[in-house]
């Protein structure tokens, strides 16, 4: 070898040629060598022992390759034909034969770490990226072959390589390189490397190779996420390269086989790889109390500041972690029909695993976790998340992807799983609903069904569903803890006053644990980043229903909704599950509670919501269970603006956007119509429902009755309605409105005695309390005051329910006054207020003054008030008067006085209480008309008296099943409330009774003649 050139020998071998021999030019000679010091920067081999005029181009520290120069008769270049053969022979080679082989520059060349790489996968991904940074193309390119090439052949057969754990070096490159800044050419080495190793292998080889990278990913996520914030940075960094595997199809079906399971176990899931991730959160988990611990130290004594950076830190993690899985989804979504479908297979069986979450909610313990077999509440949460995101581009209002949506889709039933990849059907269980119509197996079985579904009607079901377990089912085990909490902090706070007491320790633990289970799972249901996503899905959903509703055999187009409501397609409706009606209503109520501030982003498109309660809240033929639709009532009270006036900022814009819906809606004009409807369809569901229960539904729609009485277009609805039921009052089928009339009067009959009730025992019990206190031990003291919790907490819902009613009958009458003075109406109205009246007013009145009416919501004095007031509304009316009067059981002639004297006592206005005064007066008289009836009705045959009421009868009708004679207007009270002749119990209605005129005529003749027997 010459001094002057390293590469004489390829000169020499071109210059003992002729030009037509081998046709050797000086450019070839510039490429060979070009080439050659490309392979050296690449590989850091040479077959040149002499460095010692190192040309800018080479390296100043290589590898000699002895052997295969000797092999080549001493040839000093490396050429295409000779470098796989020269990375083969440096990949075999050990440490210490590496570093015998160094040749240098000069002496004093220091060593490039690189050089004597010793791990092959490791070298051979720094050969990539040196590779990747080369300028000619042609020659990166050739090197990069040459490197995947001996990278499979390492991953295929790693014994050829002894003392090395190439599994070992795979996660090196993957936890070590991949933050790196040639973290993408690393990254490319590997997929790369993998691709080849399948081009001479089958896929599970490739597995194999792949999944201990993935176990460790695993372990990694599981000891830095599992139950708790993602506050672990091999956690954090795991989750960053787990999206290497979605860089083609072959690796994503690599971590989706990883991933997946042949359990159904909902814990098997949440195990896997996808569900350790997912079940990162605040919430707690199975395996520990979640971040709660971390987040709610000491949860009664935080500020709101404290409260406010928890949440924070919560929402921090949470983001992270949906965010991570929304990019991998979407990413494994894009590659394939076929990753699609096993990631929407994983989904879908995830999902049908923890079917009972909604039905185990009860069970839930004291510290929030879940029931061991379902998964938590912080996976279903971000899963929800992950899908909600998923479903954004189709989640504006009348979107044309909505149009894809079939609803056959919940109805469909497959024999063969195949089906389900080929029609784009992941869903599992949907067929096993309840749908918002019923459908007779001959109407399912007639369905036009798909040939496929598609995407977006696969990814909206599968949220739709696990909306519902997840945001739902968390919901009500939200609600099933604040019950219980409520119940210990009265415990609680007791012990705070008496830490020698019983328990006081076990107690204190229990109410603390509670409270952080609490405050965590509240703040995982309220995350923002979960909540305002969900509003925006939920807005897309009501309007696809809406449509839906008043559409033909398929939505087409969006067109305006138009009252009344056209005849709907019932099989279309039979295949949309009732929980996507409770989603919409389950995603306002939290939100209203909670982050009323989120409406602010949806309320523009409110009016979807409206439309949504217009068209089903008061359609049975649309929508048949009546408590979803009291649900919707709902939705109605919590989209009200507040009435407070203490709205400021953006606060102020939502109310005002609020009160538009009220008023400016195209349709809104029915509301009164619809929202009386679902009221009385609570009470006709033919189901045993609690009264409670019902009082819980209606409770919602008695605010809305007083927020639209003040609206002029919906008060005269309401008193137009008021009209036709006067002017109906005797058709077969009672007018809707003289059906909710009824409803209200039994309600508020039952509300108000039921509280009265409870508070006279109220009273009784702090009596007996302060009398015995002396003589009671701690524990008799405080299973009383248990006691009496419980009793107050249903004081509580009486009470406040009662002044409800009340208000609401205060606000009917005084503008639909007629139809309360009709003779189906009247009398029960003046017996019900006399009654409360007497009892409120009365002597007995001190039996309910309890210590603190606060303490139990009692308002005797707004309720007696209201009460004078519906005297008032109805004062002009005779029969009203004469009803009064002729109430024996609650009217006398103190009554009146002592109602004033109340009044005045709670400053009730002079002007209304001079009236009161003259009505007392007027009342009166009517009763010593009264005593002269009653006098008649002692001396009366019996067939001339009502059998129900023991009342002298006005206009006789005889019932045609049972032939018994009833009066006319206490029949018809009866088949208000219940269609069927009280005597046995046969269907009745109103124009089927038969006027018995000839005991009529001899009724008045008795009448006359008694009457002019006194006067002579």
């Amino acid at each position: 070898m010459t001094d002057s050139n390293p590469f004489a020998a390829l000169q020499n071998a071109t210059n003992s040629h002729s030009k037509d021999e081998n046709h050797v030019t000086e450019k070839m000679v510039r490429e060979k060598l070009e080439l050659s010091y490309c392979y050296e920067r690449v590989f850091l081999v040479s077959l040149d022992k002499d460095l010692s005029d190192v040309d800018v181009h080479r390296p100043n520290s290589l590898v000699f390759l002895e052997d295969l120069h000797n092999t080549l008769d001493q040839q000093e270049w490396l050429d295409i034909e000779n470098i796989s053969q020269a990375m083969f022979e440096r990949t075999l080679m050990s440490s210490k034969q590496l570093r015998k082989s160094v040749v240098k520059a000069t002496a004093d060349s220091a060593v490039d770490h690189n050089v004597i790489e010793d791990q092959t996968l490791v070298y051979l991904c720094n050969c990539y990226i040196r590779a990747s940074k080369e300028r000619n193309q042609v020659n990166a390119q050739n090197c990069k072959d040459v490197i995947t090439e001996n990278a499979s052949t390492c991953l295929r057969q790693p014994d050829l390589y002894e003392g090395q754990n190439i599994e070992e070096q795979m996660c090196t490159i993957f936890f070590t390189e991949f933050f790196s800044a040639d973290s993408e050419h690393m990254l490319n080495f590997l997929e790369k490397s993998f691709n080849k190793v399948l081009e001479s292998e089958d896929f599970l080889t490739l597995c194999s190779l792949l999944h201990p990278i993935l176990s460790k990913l695993h372990r990694a996520c599981t000891r830095g996420l599992l139950g708790k914030l993602c506050d672990d940075s091999d956690a954090s960094n795991a989750l960053k390269i787990i999206h290497f595997f979605a860089r083609n199809q072959n690796l994503a079906e690599v971590l989706l086989g990883y991933t997946n399971t042949t359990s159904s176990s909902a814990r098997a899931f949440e195990k896997s790889l996808f569900g350790t991730i997912l079940s990162s959160s605040c919430a707690p988990g199975h395996y520990r109390e979640g971040a709660a611990n971390d987040l709610f130290i000491n949860p009664d004594k935080m500020t709101q500041a404290d409260v406010d950076r928890a949440e924070a830190m919560a929402y921090s993690n949470s983001s992270m972690i949906t965010s991570c899985m929304h990019n991998l989804f979407n990413k494994i979504f894009r590659l394939s029909p076929r990753t699609k479908h096993l990631l929407l297979n994983w989904i879908g069986r995830l999902i049908a695993a923890n079917s009972g979450r909604v039905q185990l909610a009860s069970t839930m313990a004291m510290d929030g976790a879940p029931p061991r077999d379902e998964c938590s509440d912080g996976l279903m949460l971000n899963l929800c998340n992950v899908l909600v995101r998923m479903c954004e581009p189709f989640c504006k209002p009348k979107s044309s992807l909505l149009l894809k949506l079939r609803p056959q889709y919940c109805r469909q039933q497959f024999k063969e799983a195949n089906d389900q990849e080929q029609r784009h059907h992941h869903c599992l269980g949907l067929p096993d609903e309840t749908f918002l119509i019923s459908l007779e197996e001959n109407e399912v079985e007639e369905l036009e069904m798909p040939t496929e579904y598609g995407f977006v009607c696969d990814v909206f079901f599968l949220t739709q569903q696990a909306l519902y377990l997840g945001v739902h089912g968390t919901k009500e085990k939200f609600l099933n803890l604040n019950r219980e909490l409520n119940r210990i902090q009265s415990l609680y706070q007791q012990v705070q006053n008496n830490p020698a007491a019983p328990n006081a320790e076990a107690i204190k633990f229990a109410f603390e644990r509670a409270m952080k289970a609490y405050m965590a799972i509240r703040t995982a249901m309220i995350d923002p980043e979960l909540l305002k996503p969900i509003l925006r899905f939920h807005i897309a959903s009501a309007t696809y229903l809406s449509y839906l509703a008043t559409g033909g055999d398929n939505v087409s187009q969006f067109s305006p909704l138009t009252f009344p409501l056209t005849a709907c397609n019932t099989r279309l409706l039979g295949c949309m599950p009732e929980f996507v009606i409770n989603n919409i209503t389950d995603a306002m109520v939290i939100t209203r509670r909670f982050k009323s501030v989120y409406l602010q982003d949806v309320l523009e498109f409110g009016g979807h919501f409206m439309d949504l309660i217009l068209v089903f809240m008061g359609s049975k033929s649309r929508l048949k269970n009546p408590h979803l639709r009291a649900k919707l009532a709902e939705v109605l009270y919590e989209m009200m603006p507040n009435d407070d006036n203490s709205s400021t900022g953006r606060d102020i814009v939502q109310e005002m956007v609020k009160r538009d819906l009220f008023t400016s809606h195209p349709n809104i004009d029915n509301l009164a119509e619809v929202l009386f409807t679902v009221f009385v369809s609570i009470e006709t569901t033919g189901e045993s429902v609690q009264f409670e229960q019902k009082l819980n539904y209606r409770q919602p729609m008695y605010k809305v009755i007083d927020y639209i009485w003040k609206i002029d277009l919906h008060q005269k609805a309401i008193v137009r309605l008021a009209d036709v039921a006067f002017k109906d009052i005797e058709n077969t089928d009672a007018p809707l409105f003289l059906k909710f009339v009824n409803l209200l009067v039994n309600d508020a009959i039952f509300l108000l005695g039921e509280a009265l009730d409870l508070m006279k025992q109220l009273k009784e019990k702090e009596q007996e309390n302060q009398e015995s206190a002396a003589t009671m031990s701690q524990r008799e003291m405080q299973q009383r005051e248990a006691n009496m919790s419980h009793m107050a907490q249903f004081a509580r819902f009486h009470n406040s329910a009662a002044v409800d009613t009340i208000h609401t009958l205060s606000l009917l009458t005084s503008e639909c006054s007629k139809l309360f003075c009709h003779s189906v109406m009247v009398d029960r109205i003046a017996s019900m207020l006399n009654y409360f009246l007497r009892e409120l007013t009365g002597p007995q009145m001190g039996a309910f003054k309890v210590k603190e009416f606060a303490k139990y919501e009692f308002k005797p004095a707004v309720v007696v008030a209201e009460i004078s007031d519906i005297y008032l509304n109805l004062a002009h009316s005779e029969s009203f008067c004469e009803a009064v009067s002729g109430d024996g059981r609650s009217y006398s002639p103190k009554l009146f006085p002592q109602t004033v004297t109340v009044l005045n006592k709670i400053h009730h206005p002079f002007d209304k209480i001079q009236q009161f005064t003259e009505l007392g007066h007027t009342i009166e008289n009517a009763a010593a008309k009264h005593l002269e009836d009653d006098d008649l009705v002692a001396s009366a045959p019996e067939e001339f008296l009502d059998p129900l009421l023991g009342t002298l009868m006005k206009d006789p009708v005889i019932l045609p099943s049972s032939k018994n004679v009833v009066d006319k207007s206490t029949i018809a009270r009866h088949l208000l409330s219940d269609q069927i002749d009280p005597f046995n119990r046969n269907p009745l209605a109103l124009d089927q009774v038969i006027p018995d005129s000839q005991l009529k005529s001899r009724i008045n003749e008795w009448i006359a003649e008694q009457r002019k027997a006194k006067l002579s």
